[in-house]
């Protein structure tokens, strides 16, 4: 636990989120259509190609015979590539609330990401997947900007166009796939050129819900050894051609703070791109930025004014298509309180021993989020509006000093942070109380007793002058080590009333015992002598 390192990073790369919330809608989700088993998980995200070094979120929409699951199923995600923020590992476990999970994967650079979820309810198993494709920050990779059309019947044989740039090859050297409910199909790809690609859709002949999203993978320079890989989850979708009703089934996040201007993305379909559309949080209006037929970006109203019977309340999002004035399904989003910390238990911890859990508290806390503890990311253990509890992680540390600084509380889904109290992790200077045996030859075994010695062999370094020892074992009062050879060769003349053979004292040499995680270190000068046999003096002609 101590080397999870790479969560360090993960409470400044949430800044630039606008993310999504573990609460998701109350309403009924469309249906998934065509699979076989009774539980279904439909995955989604902000951001499918995020920046290398930064945090995509990802919600898991959960339903169990088309209804969704109890609140506190509990969800399991893995990933091959990057951390989850709550846990600073491949896999975290998050519980539903109105039948949504959500996490945030974040990449140390840039690749690809295969998350999978997985959860069980009324004796029923099942899973999905999502890529996720961390991109490059050199800004030369190829990109899409939007699918037209945005929408298919099932039986495929649709013509797409995938809109952007950057794109290379020949449709000999270009992949396109689509998968819905599970399966993966591949499509027919028809020309490339520099900032389009033109493809015909796969068929899904057994689905049967109105919509089906459809997540779609564009593999270019398949003839290369490394090709470029898009994800597209939300791109296109799957029903009827004709449909125009609007339907909500995803919202990113599902809450942000009563200040408003939270970035929401709406993912869905039916929606209008030709008369518009309008987005009410409640009775209020919403800012538009942007639309397309499964996708409305907007920016939430504040809480305050004309919105203030929003303030600290949950409402309901709804989509009107102007034009024919059709109304989508309701589904919550939540306004809360500024992210605010008041007080902290466990404040000051050593490092030297088992760190123990930190009790957080505060207002405005909403589950995904970051802690840190004096610049150092926290596993996050739980989550309440009130109260976060978290365990320290062993800090990189440099020069045997303390590490304090403030603890900082970032919502990922809305990227809303604050700092406040402070935090230290007390480093306790290494002491050399006694060496045995003091004398002896190469090879011999030596007990070093003391305080604050290293937990672990892979951190504890003895050195006998510069000569550095093996370490046998390593316990916080004592370390055994293996005597390394002595710089000084030479036999040296016996002195009476040695004679030849006999062991004589060669050279003495400082002891030094260092704290590779802390950089603690304790020296003993002159502590160790090394013998060599003897050999008589040369006689006198």
């Amino acid at each position: 636990m101590r080397r999870i390192a790479i969560a360090l990073t993960l409470v400044a790369l949430v800044a630039g989120l606008y993310g999504c919330a573990a609460d998701a809608p109350t309403s009924p989700r469309p249906g998934s259509g065509g699979g076989s088993n009774a539980l279904q998980i439909n995955l989604f995200t902000n951001d499918a190609n995020p920046p290398a070094g930064t945090c995509t979120l990802i919600e898991a929409i959960v339903t169990l015979n088309g209804n969704t699951v109890p609140d506190g199923t509990s969800v399991a995600f893995s990933t091959d590539f990057g951390v989850f923020s709550q846990s600073g590992l491949p896999l975290v476990s998050v519980v539903t609330q109105n039948g949504a999970a959500v996490t945030a994967l974040c990449g140390p650079g840039a690749g690809t990401a295969k998350v999978r979820a997985t959860a069980t309810s009324g004796g029923s198993t099942g899973s999905s997947n999502l890529t996720i494709v961390f991109q490059s920050s050199s800004g030369t990779l190829p990109f899409v900007s939007f699918c037209s059309p945005s929408f298919g019947p099932k039986e495929g044989g649709t013509p797409l166009t995938l809109n952007g740039g950057r794109f290379f090859g020949s449709p000999g050297t270009t992949r396109i796939q689509f998968t819905a409910n599970g399966v993966t199909r591949d499509g027919i790809v028809q020309s490339v050129t520099a900032n389009a690609v033109t493809v015909l859709t796969a068929g899904f002949p057994e689905l049967n819900a109105p919509t089906t999203p459809a997540a779609i993978t564009l593999t270019l320079g398949t003839n290369f050894a490394q090709p470029v890989v898009l994800s597209l989850p939300s791109c296109f979708a799957y029903g009827a051609a004709s449909s125009g009703t609007p339907t909500i089934s995803a919202i990113l996040p599902s809450s942000g703070t009563n200040d408003g201007n939270t970035r929401v993305t709406i993912v869905g379909s039916g929606f209008s791109t030709t008369s518009g559309v309008q987005v009410f949080f409640g009775a209020v209006e919403a800012n538009v930025v942007s639309v397309s037929f499964n996708q409305v970006v907007v920016l939430s109203p504040p809480a305050f004014g004309a919105g203030a019977e929003n303030l600290n309340a949950t409402v309901q999002v709804t989509v009107r298509n102007i034009g024919s004035g059709v109304v989508s399904n309701g589904v919550d989003f939540r306004f809360t309180p500024a992210v605010q910390i008041t007080a902290i238990s466990n404040n000051v911890q050593r490092t030297d021993l088992p760190f123990t859990a930190v009790t957080i508290y505060g207002q405005g806390f909403d589950a995904p989020v970051a802690v840190g503890l004096a610049g150092v990311a926290a596993i996050i253990q739980s989550v309440s509006a009130t109260e976060i509890v978290v365990l320290p992680v062993f800090p990189l540390l440099s020069g045997c000093s303390n590490l304090s600084g403030d603890v900082t509380v970032t919502n990922i889904n809305t990227g809303d942070s604050a700092a406040g109290q402070s935090f230290t992790y007390i480093v306790p200077p290494l002491v050399i109380t006694d060496i045995d045996p003091a004398v002896g030859v190469t090879g011999d075994q030596v007990e070093i007793t003391g305080v604050n010695f290293p937990q672990s062999v892979a951190d504890a370094e003895v050195k006998f002058g510069s000569r550095t020892a093996f370490v046998t074992s390593s316990t916080p009062g004592s370390i055994f080590v293996t005597v390394p050879p002595g710089s000084v060769t030479t036999p040296p003349v016996c002195i009476l009333p040695n004679t030849g053979g006999d062991l004589q004292d060669s050279q003495v040499v400082d002891v030094t015992v260092t704290d590779r995680a802390t950089g603690c270190t304790a020296t003993v000068t002159q502590a160790f002598t090394y013998q060599l046999p003897c050999v008589d003096p040369t006689p006198v002609p």
